[in-house]
């Protein structure tokens, strides 16, 4: 796939445009597009991508913030190879793939302006810790969660570190699919993003 491909500047890409593989996370793309919303994105930003799965928000950043940079975290081997797949797909040169487990592997990153986190494998009160010490002043931090437990301990870390605008919004989504000559609905589980800018 070249560029060409998708020629417009509105984030939110269709979904089918990225390679997939069974077990591999990915934020879907009506989520992806309030994500980058919430990330307040600009060109020339360092933007890391927490458990990036099969990479979507990675290539959707690296095409809003050119000439800056996205660092791709990601520790699963198979899905380290999808997002250099999807990358190389859309033709982008201003990613930076991350092996291994966060949140040890951000440690000799730049400071980064956004970061997303979308993952976080059992380590989440690790990676918001190391999050907030690698984030630069007045930088935004947005994470999604689909567990009961996981919404709320994101949000509880953004107000005890006095992030500003802190917000958590849930977002429940349904896609008409054919099924005969009808249409019904098929809803996706809900997803709560979190998300607020560190204090300057």
């Amino acid at each position: 796939m070249s560029k060409t491909e998708w020629p417009y500047i509105t984030p939110g890409m269709p979904d089918h445009l990225f390679k997939r593989a069974g077990g591999i996370a990915m934020t879907k793309q009506e989520i992806r597009l309030i994500v980058l919303g919430k990330l307040r994105l600009f060109p020339g930003a360092v933007v890391y991508d927490v458990g990036a799965g099969t990479g979507s928000v990675t290539v959707e950043c690296a095409r809003l913030v050119k000439p800056g940079t996205v660092y791709a975290l990601e520790q699963d081997a198979a899905a380290d190879e999808l997002v250099e797949t999807n990358v190389r797909r859309f033709g982008l040169s201003n990613v930076k793939l991350v092996p291994g487990r966060a949140p040890a592997t951000m440690a000799k990153l730049p400071a980064a302006d956004r970061i997303f986190i979308g993952g976080s494998n059992g380590a989440l009160t690790d990676i918001l810790q190391a999050a907030h010490r690698k984030l630069k002043p007045g930088g935004w931090l947005a994470a999604t969660a689909v567990t009961l437990e996981t919404g709320p301990l994101v949000m509880r870390f953004l107000i005890e570190q006095g992030y500003q605008q802190a917000e958590a919004v849930s977002v429940t989504v349904a896609v008409a699919r054919q099924a005969g000559e009808s249409h019904l609905w098929q809803g996706h589980n809900p997803v709560l993003i979190i998300s607020g800018q560190k204090p300057v």
